[in-house]
């Protein structure tokens, strides 16, 4: 605690000073003034707690200084130091919002009386004023609590007692109470949606589902459960439960406001409704339901309709022939009758997680038995990160399976070629025909029928130049004959050499030939 003593009696302050005990008190510092100037010097320098001042003080007195802290914002508790002359003006101290006042000459004692009694109620405000900031944080942060509640008990991971608890404090169900429970996907962005971190999404999504189910009487908790999968809670104020028509016609409005104000597509799926005790074994039924969505559709789907819908058998399909068309260099074929089969599937209503499974099992058990008798390495086919992702994402849906099986039938397609070198000096052939245009690997592997990555790989093995490298050096020797036999303005060469910057032209011409474009012209001349 830190005091400040005003008083313009340079006696009046050394005997406040010596004849208190202070420390005793629990005051750690006490800072002296002798006029309202300074008083404010130290109140704007220091946290004062209590500042013990005379009232009358020639040029600004302690009303004045007292009008100045309370306009400026300041919080110090005022004990005004008054005489009987003055009495008055103590009292109006008081009404004004003074601490106290002590009537002067008084004992020593007096003066600690008051000032304790200040110290206790300030312990006393702190301690209420933590009680309010704990209230206050408890009241913006209960959506978050009961998020992280919700999610854990969904997961398994969150014991009862604890959301019966949040429930004795009205901010969740209670566990015998009915509920409706709902996984929201995000199951597509648009090719023009922001970039969301995912905190910043919860909560905006979590204010659109208050908007939207408070106004009908319901209660709602929102958790995020994994990137892009959300759990909704709703419960009826005074266990009224929505109606299942009500319920699908506000996600459906839900759904409707994400693609228009964040840019993407979503799937509810809706479980209930049940006591919110059940949850957890709904949440799995749900997630499981997400996985069938193996077609990413977007829409509202109800666990009950699944639950009695005709599951189809899958007929592992007779792939044996891929494996043959493969290795006689059809691997068009191959592509051509996998994608097929896999929109005979869909369109059929057969398709789901399970299938699509057995699916990419069986086709990549055939890539792994035609990559073995090739002499293929799996780590080359899946050797960039994003091959790789490919390879993870086949199974978890169709687009990516048909993504996978493309970029599978591309690579057997380029890596077999039947002679390495005849491959390279088409692209050569290709490259010297075409030197005028701003030549891309992929034109070149598209020119050729193969696969980009292999037929990078393929080049840079023969030649020991890459691509790139075998380009440039190409276009700079066309430069060099142009500069030497020809009056053609550098610009103009530049140009025709497919390069539009004038600049990078000269730097590339630098780099391969060891002079500049207006060095070898000059030597010319």
């Amino acid at each position: 605690m830190k005091l400040l003593i005003v008083d313009d009696q340079l006696s009046v302050v050394r005997g406040l000073l010596c004849g208190v005990s202070w420390a005793d008190m629990g005051i750690a510092q006490v800072f002296t003034a002798q006029n309202a100037l300074d008083a404010r010097a130290v109140i704007k320098q220091e946290s004062v707690d209590i500042v013990l001042c005379d009232i009358e003080m020639p040029v600004e007195s302690g009303m004045d200084l007292f009008r100045w802290v309370k306009s400026s914002g300041y919080l110090p508790y005022f004990i005004f130091l008054t005489s009987h002359a003055d009495f008055s003006y103590a009292q109006e101290a008081i009404r004004l919002g003074a601490f106290d006042y002590v009537v002067q000459p008084a004992p020593y004692a007096e003066v600690e009386r008051v000032v304790k009694k200040a110290l206790d109620q300030i312990e006393k405000d702190r301690s209420e004023n933590v009680k309010l900031d704990y209230g206050r944080m408890f009241g913006e942060q209960k959506k978050t609590i009961l998020g992280d509640a919700i999610g854990s008990f969904l997961k398994g991971r969150g014991g009862a007692a604890y959301m019966q608890s949040l429930a004795a404090m009205e901010l969740g169900p209670a566990l015998d109470e009915h509920c409706w429970l709902v996984l929201i996907h995000i199951n597509r962005w648009h090719d023009n949606a922001e970039l969301w971190e995912m905190n910043l999404l919860e909560l905006s999504l979590e204010n659109v589902v208050s908007e939207i189910f408070t106004s009908q009487g319901q209660n709602a908790g929102f958790a995020y459960m994994e990137p892009d999968v959300f759990a909704m809670v709703l419960w009826g104020r005074g266990g009224k439960e929505m109606p299942k028509s009500k319920l699908m016609q506000h996600l459906q409005f839900f759904s409707s406001a994400c693609g228009q104000y964040f840019r993407c597509d979503t799937a509810c799926y809706i479980s209930g409704p049940d006591v919110f005790e059940m949850t957890p074994k709904h949440w799995e039924e749900l997630c499981n339901q997400k996985g069938d969505n193996v077609l990413n559709k977007s829409g509202i789907f109800d666990v009950e309709a699944e639950r009695t819908a005709i599951k189809h058998t899958y007929r592992m399909p007779r792939i044996r022939h891929w494996h043959d068309l493969f290795k006689d260099g059809y691997c068009d074929a191959v592509e051509q009758e996998a994608l097929e089969l896999l929109d005979e599937l869909c369109v059929g209503g057969a398709m789901n997680q399970e299938m699509l499974f057995d699916f990419y099992q069986d086709f990549m058990q055939m890539i792994y038995v035609t990559a073995a008798e090739t002499g293929q390495a799996l780590k080359d086919i899946f050797q960039s990160y994003e091959a790789m992702e490919l390879y993870r994402g086949g199974m978890k849906s169709v687009e990516q399976m048909k993504r996978l099986i493309h970029y599978v039938t591309g690579y057997f397609k380029g890596s077999g070629a039947a002679d390495c070198k005849t491959l390279v000096q088409d692209v050569m052939d290709y490259i010297a025909e075409n030197l005028e245009e701003e030549l891309r690997r992929d034109e070149l592997a598209a020119h050729c029928h193969v696969n980009a990555d292999h037929l990078t790989r393929v080049f840079k093995k023969e030649t020991g130049l890459s691509l790139k490298e075998y380009i440039t050096t190409e276009k700079m020797k066309a430069a060099q004959g142009l500069l030497r036999t020809t009056n053609l303005p550098v610009s103009f060469v530049a140009a025709k050499m497919g390069y539009c910057n004038f600049s990078h032209f000269s730097y590339a011409y630098k780099k391969a030939m060891g002079r500049s474009p207006q060095e070898e012209r000059g030597e010319k001349t």
